[in-house]
């Protein structure tokens, strides 16, 4: 039943990059979800920061991007153990760099979890043309079938 919910949000976010927006590169803040097909759902802020103070400079390759992603469990889907869990939140931190003008890695590196609520993951991401939507897979322990979309905070 989830999934019925989560792509029509995905298509109308997707289907809404038609504006052009000022140059903004990854910098800044983000909300959004993550999804696996056992049913687990988490949302997400995430505070994205490039090295040196440039906020282009990650769009360009010249610089390091860090941050954190701050998880929340809203669904634990077939995953019993989670059930109890939900509401629980959990930072992960993240470290990557953008190939080319639109593909951003990042890769978890340290978190701070007391629930045991995350696992530590790696991102392939692409930044939509109007720099307002980040989305892609994540690693998910093996199978890089883990959905991230994120939209940019204004």
């Amino acid at each position: 039943m989830m999934k019925c919910r989560v792509f029509p949000v995905a298509v109308f976010l997707f289907v809404s990059l038609h504006a052009l927006a000022q140059s903004e590169g990854v910098s800044g803040e983000w909300r959004g979800y993550w999804t696996d097909p056992s049913g687990l759902v988490y949302t997400a802020e995430v505070t994205l920061q490039t090295t040196r103070g440039c906020r282009t400079c990650a769009l360009k390759s010249e610089g390091a991007i860090h941050g954190k992603i701050v998880w929340t469990l809203r669904n634990a889907g077939s995953n019993s153990s989670m059930a109890g869990k939900v509401g629980t939140s959990a930072t992960e931190y993240v470290r990557g760099e953008m190939r080319g003008e639109s593909f951003l890695v990042l890769n978890g590196y340290e978190k701070d979890d007391p629930g045991k609520i995350i696992s530590l993951d790696q991102y392939r991401l692409a930044l939509a043309d109007n720099e307002q939507v980040i989305g892609g897979i994540t690693l998910n322990s093996g199978p890089w079938n883990g959905q991230f979309l994120i939209r940019r905070v204004r």
